[in-house]
C-alpha cells in the first residue's frame, strides 16, 4: 500500500489549569511561545498548552493513571548539560539524571505546574 500524503510534524497538546502560568514556566526553561496559540518551541521540540475551562474533570497527566508514566519522552544531545540549565532556571525536578539498566540512556525528568512529567534523555554510548 502506498500513501502519497506525508506527515511532517506533530505537537502534543497539554491541558492546563492556568495556561499563562504554564507558558511563563516553560519560558524560563528556554521555550519560545506564541501566547495566542499556546505553541511552545525549543530547538526541534514543539508542543502546545491549552487552557482547560469548564472542565468536567481535572487535568490528568499519565502518572495519575498508572503511578509512573511520562507524558513526553524527549531525546536530547546532552541530558546532563540540559539538567544543569533547567535547575539554574527553576525547573521542578521529578528525578535527577540516572542511567536506567534496561536501556542505554542517561535521563532526567521534570514536572510542570499541571503535573505533566517530561523526561529528557541522551545516549550513554
Amino acid at each position: 500500500m502506498t500513501f502519497k500524503a506525508k506527515m511532517q510534524e506533530y505537537r502534543p497538546v497539554f491541558m492546563s489549569a492556568n495556561r499563562e502560568e504554564a507558558l511563563e514556566y516553560y519560558g524560563k526553561l528556554g521555550f519560545v511561545n506564541n501566547t495566542f496559540t499556546g505553541f511552545l518551541e525549543r530547538d526541534e521540540l514543539k508542543f502546545t498548552i491549552h487552557q482547560l475551562d469548564n472542565a468536567k474533570k481535572p487535568v490528568t497527566p499519565n502518572h495519575h493513571l498508572d503511578g509512573w508514566s511520562w507524558d513526553m519522552y524527549v531525546w536530547v544531545d546532552d541530558a546532563d548539560a540540559l539538567y544543569r540549565e533547567f535547575v539554574e532556571n527553576g525547573a521542578i525536578i521529578h528525578y535527577a539524571p540516572k542511567d536506567p539498566l534496561e536501556y542505554e540512556m542517561r535521563e532526567f525528568a521534570i514536572r510542570d505546574l499541571d503535573g505533566y512529567i517530561i523526561a529528557f534523555a541522551s545516549c550513554r554510548t
